[in-house]
């Protein structure tokens, strides 16, 4: 079994002093696959500590130094691709095409469009007798979550080294594996000591991170709870924050959509990492009209979807990462089915065939209205709800009527149509007729999605300030 018993700081990996470890759990099979070994409050501040020396040199670094180190960490993480795929199948249950797909070629693409970042920044700029120059924030508290773990590692990690920030990173505890290589590839690319700190641990270790006063700015992905109580804490210390947190994402279908191009699309990203994704497109928003042909197609889409080992290449769909979770999702489905809604296929429960393991079918809701809890909460499972609409603006309505705002989806065969509509949903992104993801352009979200922004430019750009030189021009 392995022990992850080491943290990172000044250089080195140091034995963590910490109390109970943490169990990892392989989510197919229920087995303890590792376990942590937490951080104390005293190894938490030696990495803090270690950030903050390393800041001394690290922000005068110049923005080719700063590019160059990110295109070696890029090679060295590529090469680690297979393991990867392999420790975030067994500790999260993600499928191994899944991660080949997503959760490694995405914080590559993402560390690309950094490094094309720092060329994009207007390090400096004449403003009459002033010269005005974009900085380094400070030391980075970069606290990140289990369901995309090396994807959020990257976009937060790779932003502040380009920008000449240092990191105290804390991946959650849950897939601790990733982290761990990532902070080998970091070693290999040459990192200089103390830029990027690693540190294991729970809430407890959390809370010491975002309240030590070596921390300038929070970085956190995770809960909307959760992020509430970390603005908290910052305003403490005054501390900048950038918060990535839930979502609950429409996929609109105006009347003259292409359902046949839509609707693989749209289960797709519904489904897609057992629906533990923020932008998990969880609701469609469809015309009535056209309700039984899109229920009808989607059950058969669904009913096709291979569920089964996630180390298993021709499995699309594993189990939910954790026993908790796979609470959660069946009660939400007992709930909309209580509230009303009417259910498809799939349903609460371990899925059929399977007599261990945290295994949630493919669920298909119908018959959704935005009063019922499935259509205001954040499943974090593979549960569609379809919302039925008489017009646009209804369905406009229908769209922003959550509390979140990060993502969201609209398809019609008019592309300024789509475009208009896109326009009017309260989110931080939107989808156009399935178009391909770029990582070039600003990530996050608005309302209890919380706030800032990550990728490319964006992330370098959200972890720097100004400073103004009256006179130096």
């Amino acid at each position: 079994m392995k022990t992850y018993s080491r943290f990172y700081a000044d250089g080195t990996y140091l034995p963590c002093t910490g109390a109970t470890p943490i169990p990892v759990v392989d989510p197919a099979s229920e087995d303890k696959i590792a376990e942590v070994v937490p951080c104390s409050l005293a190894d938490l501040d030696r990495a803090a500590s270690s950030a903050q020396r390393a800041l001394e040199i690290w922000s005068t670094s110049t923005p080719d130094e700063r590019k160059q180190t990110l295109q070696r960490l890029a090679v060295a993480l590529e090469t680690r691709s297979e393991a990867f795929a392999e420790v975030l199948a067994t500790e999260m249950g993600c499928p191994r095409w899944l991660s080949k797909l997503m959760q490694v070629s995405m914080p590559l693409k993402n560390l690309e469009f950094t490094v094309a970042g720092i060329n994009q920044i207007q390090w400096t700029e004449t403003v009459g007798n002033g010269v005005v120059e974009r900085v380094p924030v400070g030391v980075i508290a970069a606290i990140t979550p289990w369901n995309f773990p090396l994807h959020q590692i990257v976009a937060k990690v790779a932003g502040a080294l380009a920008a000449g920030c240092t990191v105290v990173m804390k991946p959650s505890e849950v897939a601790p594996g990733a982290a761990l290589l990532f902070m080998e590839a970091a070693c290999e690319a040459g990192i200089p000591e103390g830029v990027v700190n690693l540190i294991w641990g729970g809430p407890e270790i959390g809370v010491g991170l975002v309240n030590h006063p070596a921390v300038d700015q929070i970085s956190f992905t995770g809960s909307t709870a959760i992020g509430r109580r970390i603005m908290a804490a910052a305003a403490d210390g005054l501390k900048r924050v950038t918060l990535e947190l839930g979502g609950k994402s429409a996929a609109v279908l105006l009347p003259d959509a292409d359902l046949e191009a839509a609707l693989p699309v749209v289960a797709r990203l519904s489904m897609a990492n057992s629906g533990q994704a923020c932008v998990s497109q969880s609701r469609l928003i469809a015309p009535r009209s056209l309700m039984s042909e899109i229920v009808e197609r989607l059950a058969e889409i669904l009913r096709g979807w291979p569920l089964g080992d996630p180390l298993d290449e021709a499995t699309r769909l594993g189990p939910v990462a954790t026993h908790a979770q796979f609470v959660r999702v069946n009660s939400m489905i007992q709930q909309a089915s209580q509230q009303g809604a009417c259910l498809r296929i799939g349903g609460s429960g371990r899925a059929s065939g399977f007599s261990k393991g945290w295994y949630c079918a493919p669920t298909l809701f119908s018959d959704v209205t935005s009063h019922m809890e499935l259509a205001q909460a954040e499943v974090f499972g593979p549960v569609l709800a379809i919302m039925p609409y008489d017009n646009e603006a209804e369905a406009l309505a229908l769209a922003n009527a959550t509390r979140y705002g990060l993502s969201g989806a609209v398809w019609s065969r008019d592309k300024e149509r789509a475009s208009s509509f896109a326009r009017k949903m309260k989110t931080g992104q939107v989808v156009i007729n399935g178009a391909a993801q770029n990582l070039a352009t600003p990530f996050g979200g608005m309302g209890d999605s919380g706030f800032g922004r990550e990728n490319g430019r964006f992330g370098i750009e959200e972890c720097l300030t100004y400073r103004s030189l009256h006179g130096a021009a």
